[in-house]
C-alpha cells in the first residue's frame, strides 16, 4: 500500500512539473498573442487565446495520461477489459466506468491516477479562467472606435 503511494506520488510529481510547464509556455504564448493580434478585433483575439489554451491543454492532459499508461506497463498492471492507456484516461477523468478493475494489490492505484487528474484538471480550469482575465483586462485597454456623425 504503502508502494503504491509512494509512486503514485512520485508520478504525480511528474505531472505537475509537466503541467507547469505547459502553464508557463500558454503565459509566454498568451502574452505573444496579444502583441500579435492587436490590430485585430476582440472576436479573433479571444478566440486565438481559448484556442491556443485548450489546445497546450489538451496536449499536455494525454501526455500525462500516457505517463500514467506507461506507469501501469513499467510496474506489470494488468487491467481487465481495457489497455492500460484507457485505464489510465478512465481514472485520470474520474470517470469510472467500473468495467475496468486491476489486481486486488493494485486498488490504490486509480484512486491516486484519479486524484492527480482532478487537481491537474483543476489547475487547467484556472489557467482558462486567468487568460479569460488577461483578455479582458486587455481590452479595457483598447481604444474605442466611434463613428463620426456628419453634420
Amino acid at each position: 500500500m504503502m508502494g503504491q503511494l509512494f509512486n503514485g506520488g512520485l508520478i504525480s510529481l511528474i505531472n505537475f512539473g509537466l503541467h507547469a510547464l505547459i502553464t508557463g509556455i500558454i503565459v509566454a504564448m498568451t502574452r505573444h498573442l496579444v502583441w500579435v493580434t492587436r490590430r485585430r478585433g476582440t472576436f479573433v483575439r479571444v478566440a486565438s487565446l481559448l484556442i491556443i489554451t485548450m489546445v497546450a491543454l489538451m496536449c499536455a492532459h494525454v501526455v500525462e495520461i500516457t505517463i500514467w499508461a506507461k506507469y501501469y506497463d513499467w510496474i506489470g498492471l494488468e487491467v481487465k477489459n481495457a489497455t492500460s492507456f484507457e485505464f489510465a484516461f478512465e481514472n485520470y477523468t474520474a470517470l469510472g466506468y467500473g468495467d475496468a478493475t486491476p489486481a486486488e494489490h493494485w486498488r490504490l492505484t486509480g484512486p491516486i491516477t484519479s486524484l492527480n487528474g482532478l487537481l491537474l484538471v483543476g489547475w487547467s480550469v484556472a489557467v482558462i479562467f486567468e487568460v479569460m482575465r488577461m483578455a479582458e483586462v486587455q481590452f479595457e485597454h483598447l481604444p474605442i472606435k466611434r463613428k463620426r456623425r456628419r453634420q
